[in-house]
């Protein structure tokens, strides 16, 4: 017992630091940035005495790590090529772009279900349950330790992507505002970015990248197109057509926006016509089997009893 406690103790803590490390590197700084952050640029000669001695340290550890630990290019190997582009898909859509994103989403994936399995068999010999509901409780964790990674990433995309569905035509209606005032649609698409800064931060965000990728010299239509791609959004991708080939036939800019504005509200409003007309099929199963017996119940209750009562004494006798 004490064994098992202990080896499920050095699990959590080896996985909780392997963790961390991956963590630090999916933000994008290393462990020495962020040791000369905390030190300070202007030390002394002291400090920088401390801030090489602690780069040196950090630097054996990455060795040792990186001889024990598989390559990254073995982790992708696990994945087929399909699976593998479905995976940084959905982390992208997810808002997780950055370079240690699909090695976190990996460790989470293959480790959850291996920190699971140990806390069951721990948990098991603790509580003192039998093999069979020791086999049992196992099964059930493994099953949600390899599911619930993509439960949560699912989730994830599914809340973004209502985010921006949500704030899509608010944007849309101050693009259509811009591009009458006479700016360009890059101008336009910065002002996106600025107003909706609070209002909006993934809408924002989906700009900002579209317009440092054009900044950096990539062509507006495949800018444009991996936005779509990116947030997945129904709404989004026929906007982008819609930009695309107006660019392609140079119809006015304005005009289409604005019809694409008016069809985008007709669809919201289809929707939601939609989603009511669901709502008296949804309320069938609450009505039929929760509040139709207790109002049976309540209203034929007190009648029945009464039934009983002077029926009852008759068939006695």
């Amino acid at each position: 017992m004490i064994v098992l406690v202990t080896l499920a103790i050095f699990l959590a803590t080896a996985l909780g630091g392997v963790a961390l490390y991956l963590w630090l590197e999916a933000r994008g700084e290393s462990l020495p940035q962020r040791f000369k952050e905390i030190v300070g640029a202007a030390a002394d000669g002291p400090r920088k005495g401390i801030v090489e001695s602690g780069r040196e340290w950090i630097r054996k550890i990455r060795k040792q790590f990186a001889a024990k630990a598989p390559a990254e290019t073995e982790l992708v190997e696990m994945l087929s090529g399909k699976e593998l582009a479905g995976a940084q898909l959905l982390l992208n859509q997810a808002g997780f772009r950055s370079a240690g994103a699909y090695r976190t989403y990996l460790f989470v994936r293959w480790g959850m279900p291996a920190a699971l399995l140990m806390l069951a068999i721990v948990y098991g010999k603790a509580v003192g349950l039998p093999n069979r509901s020791v086999l049992f409780l196992l099964l059930a964790a493994g099953i949600i330790g390899y599911l619930l990674p993509s439960f949560l990433l699912r989730r994830a995309i599914r809340k973004r992507q209502e985010e921006i569905t949500d704030a899509l035509p608010d944007g849309l209606d101050l693009l259509v505002v811009c591009v009458e005032a006479g700016l360009g649609l890059n101008s336009a698409f910065v002002k996106i970015t600025e107003e909706f800064r609070l209002s909006s931060p993934v809408l924002s965000e989906e700009f900002d990248i579209v317009n440092r990728e054009m900044v950096a010299g990539k062509p507006r239509q495949e800018a444009m197109r991996a936005l779509a791609d990116r947030t997945g959004v129904e709404d989004v991708k026929s906007l982008v057509a819609m930009l695309v080939q107006t660019e392609k036939l140079g119809t006015s800019l304005a005009q289409s926006l604005r019809v694409h504005s008016d069809s985008l509200r007709m669809r919201r409003r289809q929707k939601a016509e939609e989603a009511a007309a669901k709502t008296t099929i949804k309320l069938v199963f609450p009505l039929v089997f929760l509040i139709f017996p207790a109002l049976f119940i309540v209203i034929l209750g007190p009648g029945i009893i009464q039934i009983m009562k002077v029926l009852l004494p008759t068939l006695q006798k």
